[in-house]
């Protein structure tokens, strides 16, 4: 089942710094260098505050900016009270650790003239359209993503998709890992896989770490039991971001972003991780005629 997973089918390569010291010695002049920095001895406290207060206000409006247009970058949907589409953010955040990925979302939303919205499955070739009411009224509706537009944006082309066809039953509550119905089929075509394996979790894991930048091409998800989910707990779909190895190349810990705190990357170490794994999902993007069986 797993026989694609093949060293050699990777064909990784690392990249080498062919910079050399004369390139990267910066001049007096730059404005990076002392004259900037004894600039700022300089400045009075009136001055200091107004920069502090420029700042912010120029962070406030990246975040709206954010917020209200897509821009092809995933940068921190944190997922809604009640839709219960960890899965799909997972694969978002996931995704777009990968090339293959940040591609994928580079090309799938276009604003329209009239401010609608359109988002394009390429991997199964559908537009599905999303009116600015509609997205305006989902921001207003805590049962969604909240803080970046292109992981909402996402989340109501899949659910209107899914209602279309019955995939998932028509909703976008729970689903699995891979498959015909997972986020990086609709926009690439890749089926991906999952398995409870830890020989195959621990296979893709170890090549991801082997190259960091782009995680191997691979983008992988994992499905954990969080006992402080609700209060009996319950299974939580979270992204894998990177694996960091130590000196003999094995697994040290796994570096995780959980969708309810989207700013907060953490490490979970490699004895842990196996042990609570519920299902563990990876894809790689393939042209089709190369697509794993």
């Amino acid at each position: 089942m797993f026989n694609d997973i093949s060293i050699s089918k990777l064909g990784l390569q690392q990249k080498q710094n062919t910079t050399s010291n004369a390139q990267v010695k910066t001049e007096d002049t730059s404005i990076f260098g002392n004259n900037l920095i004894e600039d700022k001895k300089t400045l009075t406290k009136e001055e200091i505050k107004a920069e502090k207060k420029a700042k912010k206000e120029a962070e406030k409006a990246e975040r709206e900016r954010i917020k209200n247009t897509p821009d092809g970058i995933i940068q921190g949907g944190r997922q809604g009270s009640s839709a219960g589409d960890c899965w799909l953010l997972a694969q978002m955040n996931s995704m777009s650790k990968t090339d293959w990925g940040k591609k994928a979302f580079q090309d799938a939303i276009t604003k329209e003239q009239d401010g609608s919205f359109t988002v394009h499955f390429k991997g199964i070739g559908k537009d599905v359209k999303i009116s600015q009411k509609e997205f305006k009224k989902a921001q207003n509706n805590s049962y969604y993503s909240s803080g970046d537009a292109d992981p909402l944006l996402l989340e109501l082309a899949v659910e209107k998709h899914f209602k279309e066809t019955n995939l998932n039953e028509g909703t976008i509550y729970g689903n699995s890992l891979a498959g015909k119905d997972s986020l990086q089929y609709l926009m690439t075509g890749s089926l991906g896989k999952e398995t409870t394996s830890s020989e195959v979790a621990e296979i893709i894991l170890k090549e991801m770490g082997k190259n960091k930048e782009n995680n191997a091409g691979f983008s992988a998800t994992y499905i954990y039991y969080d006992k402080e989910q609700t209060s009996g707990g319950t299974s939580h779909a979270i992204s894998v971001q990177s694996v960091n190895l130590d000196d003999k190349g094995e697994i040290k810990d796994v570096v995780l972003l959980d969708s309810y705190k989207p700013d907060r990357p953490y490490k979970k170490d490699y004895r842990t991780f196996i042990d609570e794994m519920q299902l563990f999902g990876f894809a790689k993007y393939y042209p089709k005629t190369e697509e794993a069986k």
